[in-house]
């Protein structure tokens, strides 16, 4: 049976597109799967439930930053609709993906952090490479 870490679940990761680090660019990274389900009900009401393989989107979360040359949300926003690849580096291991890069949102709200929220479609799964032991 393995056995898991004592360590306080605290999510730490560095953050990358291509060679370029932005891991002090975002403070959410979530690799999330979406499994495509049908239901079909025959005449006597019995259900039958139907799965696929599920796609995945990347979720990424931020800070706003247009002053500084090559920020991530001045990347995403230069290369809409263009694939990328990007690494998520955490404890363990490194996760890396083919992306669709999207442009974040612009503005936000006074006297406060301008935050950007995006969804980036994954092409094919996310690919774990463990670290050597």
């Amino acid at each position: 049976m393995a056995t898991i870490a004592s360590a306080p679940f605290n999510f730490t990761a560095a953050f990358s597109v291509g060679e370029d680090d932005y891991t002090a660019h975002v403070n959410q990274i979530e690799f999330a799967p979406s499994q495509p389900t049908s239901t079909w009900t025959d005449v006597s009401g019995k259900v039958y439930n139907f799965g696929g393989q599920s796609g995945y989107v990347l979720n990424l979360a931020g800070a706003q930053d247009w002053e500084t040359a090559n920020s991530l949300s001045s990347f995403l926003f230069a290369h809409d609709g263009e694939e990328a690849t990007v690494s998520v580096t955490v404890p363990g291991g490194t996760w890396e993906a083919t992306v669709i890069l999207a442009a974040p949102p612009i503005g936000g709200t006074v006297n406060s952090v301008a935050a950007f929220s995006v969804t980036l479609q994954v092409i094919g799964k996310p690919d774990f490479t463990a670290d050597e032991a």
